[in-house]
């Protein structure tokens, strides 16, 4: 082992325990001779060297399908992928892409967070609008993002699992979902954050008269909200799941901090569906539960679940839910028979199941 390096000790007291745990879980491999270092020079026990980067897989399918599926589009950082035990992303992807390869699993478990039977056609690690046209039955009909999407910079608004299935015989849907592990907070407004000049006006009960109906610009002809640029706003006013009417009427934009991600994520499972022709949607948030306290309790507000809900319409709240990972180890506990899907959830809870 490399004696130099350190547990990783910044962060929350979630946060730092899962660097703790990964730390002993990599000790615990007789096979992990060194560990790896961040991208200040630093070695850290929760990192993996690129070339033992296998060990933050659970099967060697799984490492092997990860790098292929980089290799196809944007999908990320691959060195974190590989290397970072406490990252969201190896997390994902072993869960993932091993229902991917077992489509019965994913069938039963899917059942199980729908509450009916569902048929899983395709699961998408890393979804990019209009990047995955490959499933028979739910070809795109015209352009899927909410307009933010630039390829050539990798941004945009995207998702960390799709999910496309049928029920009830012929009926489709899509579920887009974001997966959190360590994560503090989920994703705020770049305008709010980086101009100065429009806090005040976000902050006041003008900011939809100001910022969205009279598009004010600054100096050099900028759009001061940046969502402006693209589709937000004109799906907002439209969508069927978010309530419009509530949020211009509220005395600040709803959008600065957490509830941002959550609210593109929203507009994109609707952009999805319809360009795809579903008869359903949904956006669900997968972390753990003790996460709870850190991700969906933050300094700007005591509870990000209750205000999403406040502005979602009632199919909106129908359709939105927040699953804790654990429950998933537990659903699959109860359903898996096969000797290898033991192996893997047992070496999944080995990993991950962190009390």
């Amino acid at each position: 082992m490399n004696i130099e390096a350190e547990i990783y000790q910044t962060g929350n007291p979630w946060q730092k325990k899962v660097y703790k745990e990964m730390a002993m879980f990599l000790k615990a491999n007789p096979e992990i001779k060194s560990f790896g270092q961040s991208r200040n020079g630093n070695a850290y026990k929760h990192l993996l060297s690129i070339e033992q980067s296998k060990y933050n897989f659970v099967t060697e399918e799984i490492h092997t399908a990860t790098k292929e599926r980089f290799g196809k589009h944007k999908a990320g950082d691959l060195h974190r992928i590989l290397t970072n035990t406490a990252a969201s992303q190896p997390y994902c992807f072993n869960l993932i892409i091993y229902l991917q390869q077992h489509s019965d699993l994913a069938d039963k478990l899917f059942s199980i967070l729908f509450g009916r039977q569902v048929k899983v056609h395709h699961l998408e690690p890393e979804f990019t609008p209009n990047m995955c046209d490959n499933i028979v039955g739910f070809e795109r009909t015209g352009d899927e993002s909410i307009g933010d999407q630039n390829l050539k910079l990798g941004s945009g608004t995207d998702a960390d699992i799709a999910v496309f299935y049928t029920y009830e015989t012929d009926k489709k849907g899509v579920l887009l979902v974001e997966f959190k592990f360590i994560e503090a907070e989920f994703s705020v407004c770049s305008s709010y954050a980086n101009k100065k000049q429009i806090k005040s006006t976000c902050d006041s009960e003008d900011y939809f008269t100001d910022l969205i109906n009279k598009k004010k610009t600054d100096e050099t002809n900028n759009l001061l909200c940046g969502y402006n640029r693209y589709l937000n706003w004109q799906l907002t006013a439209e969508s069927k799941v978010i309530d419009g009417e509530k949020i211009k009427s509220l005395l600040c934009c709803p959008f600065r901090f957490g509830l941002n991600q959550l609210w593109r994520n929203m507009l994109l499972a609707e952009q999805v569906a319809s360009s795809r022709q579903c008869d359903e949607f949904g956006f669900w948030v997968f972390s753990p539960k003790p996460n709870d306290k850190y991700l969906w309790k933050t300094e700007e507000s005591e509870n990000t679940e209750k205000q999403l809900r406040e502005i979602l319409t009632k199919q909106g709240n129908n359709h939105f839910k927040k699953i804790h990972l654990e429950t998933i180890f537990d659903n699959l506990q109860a359903i898996v028979s096969e000797d290898n899907d033991k192996i893997w959830l047992k070496l999944m809870e080995d990993k991950y199941r962190i009390q």
